[in-house]
């Protein structure tokens, strides 16, 4: 399946360098070229914003004494959306939510066999575009290395932790910033709470 839909990611990217949409320097080019197979066209809908109960599952740590949030992110753990997720969650149906001022610990581990990936906490969007350029973290420190490259990205069975600060209230993502891999619905929404609260809603 991976196979049969390269040539939709390539078509996108090219249609973006050629004008069709935000302009991509030549090293996202080269990125996009080397990107696999997009997942399903059907996993570009998006989820509603989860409206269930926050609970704090056993990948989340909140410890208020030390204002600290441990998380633990695996891209692909499960096959949910062609491997493209984080922690068996996609196109935004799952929200996680820490408290403003808190640090972030993040383990990022790739669990997909064949793919790299990345993550990083970025705007709030309503539709990705294939390509982004030289994207910077809403917060310091809070996006893996490489983000857009697939030679260099978080390759598979690989780990990095990112440390940051939520110093700002607001909604947010999680996203895979490789070539189509957050257009193709690689993304959970990641909100900042001013009130305290922590914990997960999954959809």
């Amino acid at each position: 399946m991976r196979i049969a839909h390269a040539a939709l990611i390539g078509t996108a990217v090219v249609l973006v360098a050629c004008g069709g949409g935000k302009s991509a320097n030549t090293s996202a080019d080269t990125s996009a070229a080397m990107a696999p197979a997009a997942a399903p066209a059907e996993s570009t809908a998006v989820a509603q914003a989860p409206q269930g109960p926050m609970t704090i599952p056993s990948w989340m740590k909140v410890d208020k004494a030390k204002k600290t949030v441990t998380l633990d992110i695996h891209a692909g753990q499960t096959p949910d959306n062609n491997h493209w997720n984080f922690n068996g969650y996609d196109k935004g149906n799952a929200t996680i939510t820490v408290p403003e001022g808190y640090k972030v610990v993040l383990k990022f581990t790739n669990d997909d066999a064949t793919l790299a990936h990345s993550i990083g906490v970025d705007s709030a969007y309503t539709t990705f575009p294939p390509t982004f350029t030289n994207p910077q973290p809403i917060f310091a420190g809070a996006i893996s290395s490489d983000p857009t490259d697939p030679g260099k990205a978080t390759q598979p069975h690989k780990s990095q932790t990112l440390t940051f600060t939520a110093s700002k209230a607001g909604n947010y993502t999680l996203n895979c910033f490789i070539p189509g891999h957050a257009m193709a619905g690689m993304w959970v929404r990641f909100d900042v709470s001013s009130d305290g609260k922590a914990g997960v809603q999954a959809g």
